[in-house]
């Protein structure tokens, strides 16, 4: 097993024994080199703006949605969640990254599912905001080879998921996600956690979309209500092979804090 697989799997079940440190870092095995690497968790400080329902609403119709496409996916998938799922959008301000963070809470709820959060929308990253932390190397860094994956995951607090940010944005993602670190990174990652949930770029106008395709076992589309267009819809729809997408969120801004007014739907071709 990778590093990454040893040192995740120590920081789970440093997780489930009593603390022996003051110390919020949870420290996993030593690497070849003698150092320590360590996964520590951060508190995430939501702003109003955030919209994560999931989490400051747990009884709302919102929240119920989110744990009906969470019973949607399992099932889907014979009684498993799919190992990579992409969120992506027509166009940008659909919402994606709010469903995102919703869903990646939803999904660690309880604790049964070991979830991360993985930000690939190198272009305008904006999960570490919402969540109201500071910025952190990410993605970026690992695939340019100047960190190591699991110097750059975070446990968030109280969410329970684990997220890796984007990082420092990139003139080329789409380059990156096509190149062979891109892939043997996800292996290693879903050795190490039961959902990789991967906040994609809209689809529209980048390519990126097109290059992460083929390596999700699963895409979620997400629409905006009043504001995304049908033939947007059905043009995203055509970048993917028939069945790819599971369904698709309506995510639409009501009163009160209803913020999803549909609930997740099988996608029929």
């Amino acid at each position: 097993m990778s590093r990454l697989y040893d040192a995740l799997r120590k920081v789970e079940e440093e997780s489930r024994e009593p603390a022996n440190t003051t110390s919020d870092a949870v420290v996993a095995p030593p690497r070849d080199t003698g150092r320590l690497l360590a996964v520590p968790s951060l508190h995430a400080h939501l702003r109003s703006e955030c919209r994560l329902i999931v989490s400051s609403d747990p009884h709302s119709p919102g929240t119920e949605r989110f744990r009906l496409i969470r019973m949607a996916l399992r099932n889907s998938a014979g009684g498993k969640l799919p190992k990579t799922l992409l969120i992506t959008s027509p166009l940008p301000k659909d919402g994606k990254s709010t469903v995102a963070l919703n869903l990646a809470t939803s999904l660690s709820e309880g604790g049964k599912y070991k979830i991360l959060l993985l930000e690939a929308d190198l272009h305008r990253p904006s999960l570490l905001t919402s969540l109201g932390l500071d910025w952190m190397p990410g993605l970026s860094e690992v695939l340019h080879g100047q960190e190591e994956p699991s110097a750059v995951i975070r446990r968030i607090e109280p969410l329970e998921f684990f997220l890796m940010s984007a990082g420092h944005t990139s003139n080329n993602p789409s380059e990156l996600f096509q190149g062979e670190k891109f892939s043997c990174l996800l292996q290693d990652l879903k050795a190490c956690f039961d959902c990789l949930i991967i906040d994609c770029p809209p689809a529209f106008p980048l390519a990126d979309v097109v290059a992460l395709k083929g390596l999700a076992d699963g895409i979620l589309l997400v629409a905006r209500a009043g504001k995304t267009s049908r033939e947007a819809v059905r043009e995203t729809l055509e970048l993917f092979r028939p069945g790819q997408v599971m369904g698709m969120i309506l995510n639409a801004e009501e009163e009160l804090n209803q913020t999803y007014s549909r609930y997740y739907q099988k996608y029929k071709k």
